[in-house]
C-alpha cells in the first residue's frame, strides 16, 4: 500500500486580524526513508555546536520560545542548518496566501481555502492518485487546513483516502519543514510589500539575498 504524508504550518490568524493567512501544505512520500537525512542535518548542528532545537519560525526570529536567550547569530546559524537540511528532504509543498483585503473574516477565507485546495488536488490528480491513502498529520491546530484537506481529497479520488494521524518523532522533522516554508512564505509577502522588519533583515538579508538563499531553494519543491 502506498502512503501519502501531508503535513501543514499556518501563519496569520484564519479570522484575518493580522490582516493577511498563509498555510504550508508539505507532502512526503513515506516509501522514501527520513533517517539519511536527519542524520547529516544532526551531524552538522552537533560540529555547530547548536542543539537540537525543533524549528519554529516566529520563535527563532524574536528570540521566543525554546530560543530564548539565544544570541542572534546563533539562530541565523540554527536558520541556516535547517534551511540546508530542508533542501535535502524528499518532499514537496505548497504555500497558499491569503490578504484581508479580498478575505475578510473566517468564513470566507474558510470557504475559499477549501476551493483552492480541492482545485490544487485536482489539477494534480493523477500523482494523488497513485497512493492508496493520504495520511493527514495534524498537531491539535489547523482545524479549517485539514478539515479542507480531508474533504479535498474525498472528494477528489471519490474514496475515503484521507486519514487523520498524530505525529511520531520522525515526522515531527516535517512538520517542522511545513513550519519553515511558512516562514519563508511570510518573508515573501512582506518583502514583496516593502514591510519587513528589521527582525527580517537580521536573518533573511535583503531582498536579494532573501530570493536567491532561501526563495530560489524552496521553490524547486513546488508541487
Amino acid at each position: 500500500m502506498r502512503l501519502l504524508s501531508c503535513f501543514t504550518d499556518e501563519a496569520g490568524a484564519q479570522d484575518m486580524a493580522a490582516g493577511y493567512y498563509l498555510t504550508a501544505l508539505v507532502f512526503h512520500d513515506q516509501s522514501k526513508e527520513l533517517a539519511q537525512y536527519i542524520g547529516p542535518y544532526l551531524d552538522r548542528l552537533s560540529l555547530e555546536g547548536l542543539a537540537d532545537i525543533p524549528f519554529h519560525g516566529v520563535d527563532l526570529i524574536h528570540g521566543h520560545g525554546d530560543y530564548e536567550g539565544i544570541s542572534p547569530e546563533k539562530r541565523k546559524r540554527h536558520l541556516i542548518a535547517f534551511s540546508m537540511f530542508v533542501r535535502t528532504l524528499p518532499i514537496t509543498y505548497r504555500v497558499f496566501s491569503y490578504e484581508r483585503a479580498y478575505t475578510e473574516d473566517r468564513d470566507r477565507l474558510e470557504a475559499r481555502l477549501r476551493k483552492d485546495i480541492i482545485d490544487f488536488v485536482f489539477d494534480r490528480l493523477d500523482d494523488f492518485r497513485l497512493y492508496d491513502r493520504v495520511a493527514i498529520y495534524y498537531d491539535g491546530g489547523q482545524e479549517a487546513v485539514t478539515a479542507s484537506l480531508h474533504g479535498a481529497f474525498d472528494y477528489a479520488l471519490a474514496r475515503s483516502a484521507a486519514v487523520y494521524k498524530p505525529l511520531s518523532h520522525q515526522e515531527k522533522r516535517l512538520a517542522q519543514a511545513a513550519d519553515y516554508l511558512c516562514t519563508v512564505g511570510l518573508a515573501e509577502r512582506r518583502y514583496e510589500r516593502g514591510d519587513v522588519s528589521a527582525s527580517y533583515r537580521r536573518f533573511f538579508g535583503t531582498r536579494r539575498n532573501f530570493r536567491q538563499n532561501f526563495l530560489k531553494q524552496v521553490r524547486r519543491k513546488l508541487a
